[in-house]
């Protein structure tokens, strides 16, 4: 009574085309120690590695760019330019400026209905503390919200 429930059963599929693999290929696969998961695991770990050193790639590549363009904007190539002190701190104030209003205009600007429903979770997760999932309303017209804009 109820043996054979306990006892793993093993289906043979046999093809309809004939399949043939070595001995030693058959042995490899049996033996092998990665499984799926180990396989999924190595996987994520080479994308994250090769994210990482696109992003070290690009981030060295905007500090050069950046660093030339301030370089060539304080001082020109033409060696009969004025290299004053008063005159450089002209072009670093007037840098300094470009760069405050191209920060201004990337600025997102968040609306009054962001703003308080973003106040409605901080209150509700302050008031439930360890309990997050009380505040699951709050979150879901946060979210709303938010992809409104």
């Amino acid at each position: 009574m109820g043996s054979s429930a306990s006892k793993p059963q093993t289906k043979v599929f046999t093809p309809a085309t004939p399949v043939d693999f070595s001995a030693s290929f058959l042995s490899q696969l049996e033996n092998s120690p990665e499984s799926d998961y180990s396989r999924a695991q190595y996987t994520e770990k080479y994308i994250q590695e090769r994210v990482s050193a696109e992003l070290t790639k690009l981030e060295k590549e905007t500090i050069k760019n950046f660093q030339n363009t301030t370089n060539s904007a304080l001082l020109p190539s033409d060696s009969s330019t004025d290299t004053s002190v008063p005159s450089l701190n002209e072009k670093i104030e007037s840098l300094t400026k470009l760069l405050q209003e191209n920060a201004k205009l990337a600025k997102i600007e968040i609306g009054d209905d962001v703003k308080s429903a973003r106040e409605l979770v901080i209150k509700c997760l302050k008031e439930n503390p360890g309990k997050s999932l009380n505040c699951w309303d709050e979150v879901e017209a946060f979210k709303k919200v938010v992809r409104q804009l």
